[in-house]
């Protein structure tokens, strides 16, 4: 079983045999709970990275333009192609 050690700034590193067995990836996230007197670590999904709505914001930045003049612009062009 490997071993791992405590850092400074409470870091560890999970050792190399673990990572690829797990399937971690680079800026995946991880769960970290306590339970009974073991620490537990778990990747976390996808979708379960999706069902927090903070990870949404700044998703449309940009999409109507990058100034409140060019947003206001655009929604006044989309509004004139309406059909009436």
């Amino acid at each position: 079983m490997p071993e791992i050690r405590m850092r400074p700034k409470h870091q560890i590193t999970l050792p190399a045999s673990v990572v690829r067995e797990a399937k971690i990836k680079l800026d995946d996230r991880l769960t970290v709970t306590y339970l009974n007197g073991s620490i537990i670590i778990t990747p976390k999904l996808d979708a379960e990275a999706q069902d927090d709505i903070l990870s949404f914001a700044g998703i449309g930045r940009g999409l109507w333009g990058s100034t409140p003049q060019a947003v206001d612009a655009t929604l006044a062009d989309m509004k004139n192609a309406w059909e009436r």
